[in-house]
């Protein structure tokens, strides 16, 4: 999973350590993305990152073109990296493909769940709700990525786990968006309680039903809006190197 940094102030990288420079410059990009530090149309610079990294460029490029390589970031012919302006209909497809990913993980997950697992699950189902209350939607998406991925990492499917990641990746900023607007419905925020009770309860098919209608939101959201904004999408292509 990806470790828990600020893309905005990222954390020096340690070369003793076993993971390789590129791929700590990977996972700290990667969770800035699931987090919604970067939004659609956002740059990054590989030289300016690397700065902040206390790195060379070269581990921080590595990282960007393997995003690239997954559909999480754009590049542009001078070699710059973006986040992707999408139209709605891609981010709906998106989100539908993350519906049923995640839900398969979930049936998975059900019975191989343990007592401390579901409790930890209660505990981020409330941390959520005062989250939203207290409109910290970076708190929220954090604590979302650790309830979900709680429930997928048990399924003990680690390629099922990695491609629902990777789709988190590309999402991210979109999801990040929606949360902070007032198109979210009230009845999601109960949702996460719900599907924690379902898996409490050993019900396996009505856990992966909510986690489906959960996802779906975004789903729904981005069906129903027109591409993506003119004022995004018109931003200039500068290099970033």
């Amino acid at each position: 999973m990806p470790k828990p940094l600020n893309a905005r102030a990222l954390a020096p990288l340690d070369a003793d350590q076993a993971v390789s420079l590129s791929e700590q410059a990977y996972q700290n990009i990667k969770w800035g993305l699931i987090l919604g530090d970067f939004r659609p149309g956002d740059a990054i610079s590989i030289r300016k990152t690397a700065d902040r990294m206390g790195c060379s460029m070269m581990p921080v490029r590595e990282a960007l073109k393997r995003l690239h390589s997954e559909r999480a970031l754009g590049s542009s012919a001078n070699r710059s990296f973006r986040v992707q302006v999408r139209a709605s209909k891609n981010i709906a497809e998106l989100f539908f493909l993350r519906a049923q990913l995640e839900g398969i993980a979930t049936q998975l997950a059900a019975p191989r769940l343990e007592a401390g697992q579901i409790a930890r699950l209660e505990e981020l189902a409330k941390a959520m709700d005062l989250d939203i209350d207290r409109g910290d939607t970076r708190s929220y998406l954090s604590s979302n990525y650790s309830f979900h991925f709680t429930i997928y990492t048990a399924a003990g499917n680690a390629e099922l786990v990695s491609l629902i990641e990777g789709l988190w990746a590309q999402t991210g900023p979109f999801l990040a968006t929606g949360v902070g607007s007032d198109t979210m419905p009230r009845d999601w925020r109960e949702m996460h309680g719900r599907i924690a009770a379902a898996l409490a309860a050993g019900q396996a098919d009505v856990a992966k039903h909510l986690i489906e209608s959960d996802i779906s939101w975004g789903v729904k959201l981005y069906s129903s809006e027109d591409p993506a904004s003119a004022e995004v999408a018109a931003l200039p292509a500068e290099g970033y190197l």
